[in-house]
């Protein structure tokens, strides 16, 4: 005959563990690390954390890898960028991001006036500032890479400014 559980121990004169008490005033039983069977529930409980890790693991990586190859295959690219700045005014002063990502920089440009530049294309920011004269005057800028337009801006007035900026690897 199976006995129910602390059933041997009051027989014996041992007092039931606080667990296994049938006192129905006691309230419920404290929250043990075996379940209601008997077995221990902690092998379990370590074994879906230890699951969920993993799937959380293998989601990371999967979510990295497929921009990480894309990365690879562009990082050594080097595309074709043009600056032009062109207008009404006599000189312009203009600032512009060259091959090694140093500020170049020109103070008294006529007009037109253009610079081919080659950089390496991921992640690389173009920019492209042109500032008026005294004198005042229109002045416009414009980015094209790869010969595709990807900025453009036109001021008007004394000291005014037109400012371009591109993505070197959204072309």
């Amino acid at each position: 005959m199976i006995e129910p559980p602390g059933e041997h121990r009051r027989r014996s004169g041992i007092s039931p563990s606080p667990a296994y008490r049938q006192d129905p005033d006691a309230g419920p039983a404290p929250a043990g690390r075996r379940s209601p069977h008997g077995r221990a529930r902690w092998p379990w409980v370590a074994a879906g954390l230890v699951v969920m890790i993993l799937c959380l693991v293998g989601g990371c990586v999967a979510v990295v890898a497929g921009p990480a190859n894309e990365v690879g295959e562009d990082a050594d690219r080097e595309v074709a960028v043009s600056y032009e700045v062109e207008g009404t005014a006599g000189e312009v002063s203009i600032t512009y991001l060259g091959h090694d990502l140093g500020m170049a920089r020109e103070t008294t440009a006529g007009l037109p006036w253009r610079r081919d530049v080659l950089i390496d294309s991921f992640g690389t920011m173009v920019s492209l500032i042109a500032v008026n004269d005294a004198d005042g005057g229109e002045v416009t800028c414009r980015i094209r890479i790869g010969g595709r337009l990807v900025s453009e801006q036109t001021s008007t007035g004394p000291h005014a400014s037109a400012g371009c900026s591109g993505n070197a690897g959204g072309g």
